[in-house]
């Protein structure tokens, strides 16, 4: 069982698992738990499309602590405590990319992808590499 505050995975790692899966372009990847946030890749889309390093980081944040809350507050609200091997999972249009959030046992994933990218496959690489399944 792996817990939220250790340190994640590493980010060469995670790099090739995510590239290995992806069909097309990941142009954000970032693995956040409990009490620390890694930013693994930006790419020059994301780059451009925040004014500032701190500007995107606070932006991430925003994304990560939102995605703990609402998948820690259905898990208790549906009468289910949070278990280590749950995985959830929220894929989002934005425009210019797609926002796919993997959250399992307390530890995260944030990566942008392109609008059509295939979720399944990334969401089981996803939850591999935070720990569950």
């Amino acid at each position: 069982m792996v817990s939220a505050n250790t340190p994640g995975p590493r980010s060469e790692f995670v790099m090739n698992a995510i590239q290995e899966t992806s069909k097309g372009d990941v142009s954000l990847v970032a693995v956040y738990g409990a009490t620390s946030f890694d930013l693994f890749h930006v790419g020059e889309s994301v780059r451009t499309a925040f004014d500032s390093r701190s500007d995107l980081v606070s932006h991430l944040s925003d994304l990560a602590e939102e995605t703990r809350r609402e998948f820690m507050e259905r898990g208790l609200f549906s009468g289910l405590s949070p278990v280590q091997n749950s995985v959830e999972y929220r894929f989002e249009d934005e425009g210019d990319y797609a926002v796919l959030q993997v959250y399992c046992g307390g530890r995260g994933m944030l990566l942008f992808v392109e609008e059509d990218e295939p979720v399944e496959p990334l969401v089981k690489t996803a939850s591999h590499l935070l720990g569950g399944m």
